[in-house]
């Protein structure tokens, strides 16, 4: 195909962002410029290319299969070049990681490995999201689950090793045991089997609470219940190092459920065309424990 005349840089980075927020107002903020300013380079590429890029879908915009095709090539070239730039200057001040991880695991597993960060990416900014933001392009992704999302490369981080854990207070005293609560997590109304897959492996444990049981609306709080001595909780073992550690929670016996869900660290292919969104994803996968995979040395 011969092009009707060359695209410019402009349009092509105006391409870059608009393709990767998919909104034209988003674009127009991170690149401050107008959003009639951001549409004209748009209308001047789709010229110069002579296919559509995006389609409308509502009140949003898609990328056309050819758009999302093209786009996943610009990305990655803007993305080296970034690292080129960057690479020329010596200039890392101006280099961020921006991950996205659940908000349990941030808090939780993350925060306790955090420490090695800056010896292993000095002047490297790190951003931790505990929810998407349109306007801003993840460097890696952890997410919760039984699988990975498709089109990423990924690895498994962990699967989940439920515990059943309480205070040292309350498994000293078996009969407080007893007396106290079961406690259960929720999400959207819906109770998860926390409890019911422990029993299945020990269903005839002489000690737990046989009274009114407590939910609460995420694994923080019930961690937190369990501290405080307010009963018995099934809880993932990777989120309570610290407690297990220092003894404020104690396992009250070796009964493990693994799985079916657990963490992967997600990459996307534009990502990959990143050293520092590479160097960042094997770092991570280190942290975890993780053997040598497609991106190890």
């Amino acid at each position: 195909m011969t092009l009707k005349n060359s695209p410019s840089l402009t349009s092509l980075r105006a391409f870059s962002v608009v393709g990767d927020c998919l909104s034209v107002t988003a674009a127009a903020g991170q690149l401050g410029v107008t959003q009639s300013a951001v549409s004209r380079q748009i209308r001047a590429l789709e010229d110069s290319l002579d296919f559509r890029l995006f389609h409308r879908v509502g009140n949003s915009i898609a990328l056309t299969p050819e758009g999302r095709a093209f786009h996943q090539r610009i990305f990655a070239t803007f993305g080296l070049l970034e690292d080129a730039v960057n690479d020329a200057t010596g200039s890392f001040r101006r280099q961020k990681i921006n991950l996205l991880a659940p908000p349990t695991l941030a808090s939780r597993w993350l925060s306790r490995r955090l420490s090695k960060y800056p010896l292993r990416f000095p002047g490297v900014e790190l951003a931790v999201h505990t929810g998407p933001r349109p306007n801003i392009h993840m460097d890696c992704v952890i997410r919760f689950g039984s699988h990975p999302a498709p089109g990423t490369d990924h690895v498994q981080l962990f699967v989940e090793q439920h515990v059943a854990v309480c205070s040292r207070e309350l498994f000293e005293d078996r009969e407080a045991m007893r007396n106290g609560c079961l406690l259960h997590v929720f999400d959207k109304g819906v109770r998860f089997p926390l409890w019911e897959d422990w029993q299945a492996l020990e269903p005839n444990h002489p000690d737990l609470p046989t009274g009114a049981s407590m939910e609460f609306a995420s694994l923080e709080l019930a961690i937190q219940a369990a501290k405080n001595s307010v009963g018995v909780a099934v809880v993932d073992r990777n989120m309570i190092e610290y407690e297990l550690d220092a003894g404020s929670l104690v396992q009250i016996s070796p009964t493990m459920v693994e799985g079916p869900n657990g963490y992967w660290l997600e990459i996307s292919t534009e990502q990959q065309a990143k050293a520092r969104s590479v160097r960042f994803f094997r770092w991570l996968n280190n942290m975890a424990g993780g053997t040598p995979g497609m991106f190890q040395q």
